[in-house]
């Protein structure tokens, strides 16, 4: 009976540190959970251009979505998550869809994950913290990475490529 009180704790806690994270995050940084649509997710796929061997980084990579669909294009794809309801829900589904070595969801905070590894990045985050990550992207990312954000743009940085609220950019080819 004790185990079974202990797991529900556990549980309780769980699903209560996930709910938090949903809402509020490192420095009031969190961003609410979001599902991005599948026609928005084709557009992102689409723009990306070729993936296949890239290594592709997904910002608040919620329930996996992004980072399976890359994978399953042929990418190497990573996503950091800070709700751990939603990394364990994301991790569920990249081994149910067999994609266990091409996908990788990590639980952290991204602002702490150094991007400079990665070809191709994808946000959905909010404005108020464009500006922050522009400048984290800028120091980070070699040139030619390419920077899809969905729904935000970067207040500084020019697009090359905008369709279906999802804006491209591409490091080394902003006017700085």
């Amino acid at each position: 009976m004790l185990v079974l009180y202990v797991l529900w704790a556990v549980g309780l806690l769980f699903i209560l540190f996930g709910f938090i994270a949903i809402f509020a995050g490192p420095r009031g940084r969190g961003v609410p959970y979001v599902p991005t649509s599948r026609r928005r997710i084709e557009t992102m796929l689409r723009l990306a251009g070729d993936v296949r061997g890239k290594r592709v980084l997904d910002l608040g990579s919620g329930d996996g979505r992004l980072v399976i669909t890359f994978a399953s294009a042929g990418a190497v794809a990573h996503g950091y998550e800070l709700n751990p309801v939603l990394v364990w829900w994301a991790r569920t589904r990249v081994l149910l869809r067999g994609l266990r070595g091409r996908a990788h969801i990590h639980w952290g905070n991204y602002w702490n994950v150094n991007t400079s590894r990665f070809d191709i990045i994808t946000v959905f985050g909010l404005r108020p913290m464009m500006g922050d990550l522009e400048k984290k992207l800028k120091r980070e990312t070699h040139e030619g990475t390419r920077i899809l954000s969905n729904t935000f743009e970067f207040p500084n940085w020019k697009s090359v490529a905008d369709e279906n609220d999802i804006h491209v950019y591409v490091q080394g080819s902003q006017k700085q």
